[in-house]
């Protein structure tokens, strides 16, 4: 073999083993840069509620109409259905899921309603016929009918409306209003028309 030859295969040799080198720094680099990101990746729990029948789309701090109505639907058929067993399900479901003010409301409400029903041996329930959201407010309304069964329970049955404000926090729900009231839902049109009313009944009171 002549000097020459052996002489360009070495250098050729030597110029592959520094560039491969660099592959392998560059490749080594890449990798280093992906296990630091994977380490500081939160864990991320998206919270899908039972019944979702529509497009529900959710970012991190806010959520489609369809996944709020759901989450209000979840929440008014836990409230609206509550007997002596249940309860205590109902407030662990909900009490991570609501304000602290609203949390509150809601433990010395159901254990009013508890109450009652032990001492009617009733049980309340609660049938949904209607939900809506309006986007003016960001509220979601629940309407069906109540009524209370069981042994001292009354005949008949009540329009009922859960009216829920739902934001989102870390992908995950906030009840940060809820109101329960008799009768159709409190959408913009209908308080308006409320306070129209209530101000035409004024101005004759006056008038006379």
């Amino acid at each position: 073999m002549k000097h020459t030859d052996f002489t360009q295969k070495w250098l050729g040799l030597q110029d592959s083993n520094k560039f491969l080198k660099i592959v392998c720094g560059f490749l080594l680099f890449v990798n280093l840069i992906l296990v630091i990101g994977v380490l500081n990746t939160e864990k991320l729990v998206v919270l899908i509620p039972q019944g979702l029948s529509e497009q529900a789309d959710i970012a991190q701090n806010k959520a489609s109409e369809g996944y709020k109505k759901s989450w209000g639907m979840y929440a008014a058929t836990l409230l609206g259905n509550i007997t002596p067993e249940n309860a205590d399900f109902i407030l662990e479901s909900l009490n991570d899921m609501v304000t602290p003010d609203i949390k509150l409301l809601l433990n010395d409400q159901v254990r009013n309603d508890l109450e009652t029903l032990k001492e009617e041996k009733v049980s309340s329930t609660f049938e949904i016929k209607k939900v809506s959201y309006e986007p003016e407010t960001d509220k979601v309304f629940v309407t069906g009918k109540h009524w209370i069964s069981g042994v001292g329970a009354k005949s008949g049955s009540s329009g009922q409306t859960f009216e829920f404000k739902i934001d989102i926090k870390n992908y995950s729900p906030i009840i940060s209003h809820l109101a329960l009231y008799e009768g159709e839902a409190k959408i913009v049109a209908v308080v308006k028309r409320e306070a129209a009313k209530q101000q035409t009944k004024k101005d004759q009171e006056k008038a006379k």
